[in-house]
């Protein structure tokens, strides 16, 4: 027996000093650079993730592509004017050569020539209007993105702070742990206990280590995930400035009613709107085939046949003049194909509409479970506090028992338990509550 003791004893000694090491090496990989470290707050990953973040940049660049766009169709409104010339010898005589009458010995130009489309049916303004859309569109897709951008990064944020209070939650655990280990140690060798309570405590102490090192794994990891969010995955030596509070209720559900009575004038709603609203111009561009189209078309300079150029000098006409035209062209017959596809277009216009209707219910049942998530929240958290009070007094209490005689080390551990769980318990929820409020901000987001 006393073998099995002195045996127990080293092994704990062992452990000790293991877990000392283990602890060390993990906050010196924590702080690895720590002396050049930047402190980040929320508004500060927000700033990055602007700067780097690849989808905010390419819904920029979709902007300006269709603002580009448009005013490339304003341009088509002017007149064509091209410069062109023709040189074509077709000699011919009595054995070979063209028929005289269709080539006039060749034709030889140099000419300004000019067009202009008068009328297309009303194609060009109804592609006009639809790059407008196209041009609002875009825009909110881009204020879509850097809404999502701060979604993801507060997301991430919050998740990195939840990730670091529970690494101070468990490592306040170790070492409430390691002080009643060192009590119970001293009570062993006062003789007043069991060897099998030591044990007990120790075995505690390892499974609180254990989680010490998990939460460390987890912080890091929630570290990554940040810097990834901000376009920055391969820089995560900062810190973080910041705790998880309890939002304020009243801002918070005040923010909650204005997300249910002004759902229209969501993002993504609007982005479906005008997604309709450009469908309808498809429907209008295709009808437009139906219509004729008007052009007129002119040209100043020299123009000559072949057998002009050949008679003598006094003899030759004036090549040098002028031409106006118009042409006038319409479909008279395509078997049906304009109109199928007018009905193609109607149904597709048809079907955006009704997908809006449907991400305008989403949006609504959405709201109505943050609703309720919400007052569960703060609910929940009332209550974990008061249980969080009386779980520290019954530890407190629990503990002092033990060291009188009047209770047992597995209640006293029991009670440390239940006091961590809770912990926990309050840290969760109140991250959670963050989190549904920032949901809340990104349904709100204008």
């Amino acid at each position: 027996m006393g073998k099995q003791i002195i045996d127990g004893f080293r092994r704990i000694l062992l452990y000790r000093r293991m877990r000392h090491s283990l602890t060390v090496v993990s906050c010196l990989l924590l702080s690895t650079g720590a002396f050049c470290q930047k402190t980040l707050t929320l508004d500060g990953c927000l700033q990055t993730a602007l700067e780097h973040n690849v989808a905010y940049l390419i819904a920029s660049n979709e902007h300006q592509s269709a603002q580009l766009a448009k005013d490339e169709l304003a341009k088509t409104a002017l007149p064509e004017v091209r410069i062109g010339g023709k040189a074509l010898d077709a000699p011919h005589s009595e054995l070979h050569g063209y028929d005289p009458a269709s080539t006039d010995g060749g034709i030889f130009s140099a000419q300004l020539e000019l067009q202009e489309l008068l009328y297309d049916g009303g194609a060009r303004g109804t592609k006009s209007q639809q790059l407008s859309v196209d041009i609002d569109r875009l825009g909110i897709e881009q204020r879509r993105a850097e809404r999502d951008l701060r979604y993801a990064v507060t997301s991430a944020f919050l998740d990195a702070l939840e990730s670091r209070e529970e690494l101070t939650l468990e490592q306040d655990q170790e070492k409430e742990l390691a002080e009643y280990s060192d009590l119970v140690t001293r009570l062993y060798h006062g003789g007043g206990i069991s060897y099998t309570d030591v044990l007990k405590t120790d075995l505690s102490l390892q499974n609180a280590h254990l989680a010490v090192e998990r939460a460390y794994q987890s912080y890091a990891g929630a570290k990554i995930a940040l810097a990834a969010a901000m376009g920055t995955p391969q820089d995560t030596s900062f810190s973080l400035q910041g705790e998880i509070g309890v939002p304020d209720s009243a801002g918070t559900f005040a923010l909650l009613e204005k997300a249910t009575s002004d759902s229209s004038a969501n993002l993504d709603l609007q982005s479906a709107d005008l997604a309709a609203q450009r469908s309808q111009f498809d429907v209008d561009l295709a009808k437009s085939e139906r219509l004729p189209s008007v052009v007129l078309t002119g040209d100043v300079g020299f123009l000559s046949s072949g057998d002009n150029l050949n008679l003598p000098s006094d003899q030759r006409f004036n090549s040098l003049g002028y031409s106006v035209g118009f042409s006038i062209e319409n479909l008279l017959a395509n078997w049906g194909a304009t109109d199928l596809r007018i009905q193609q277009r109607e149904l597709d216009a048809q079907n955006i509409r009704l997908a809006f209707e449907q991400q305008l219910r989403a949006l609504r049942g959405d709201v109505e479970r943050m609703r309720t998530d919400l007052v569960s929240g703060y609910s929940q958290v009332r209550m974990i506090q008061k249980i969080l009070k009386v779980s520290a007094d019954n530890y407190m209490v629990t503990k002092a028992q033990y060291a009188g005689g009047a209770s047992s080390a597995l209640e006293v551990l029991s009670a440390q338990q239940s006091l961590a769980e809770n912990r926990i318990s309050d840290l969760h929820t109140r991250a959670t509550l963050q989190r549904l409020v920032a949901k809340l901000n990104q349904v709100l987001a204008r």
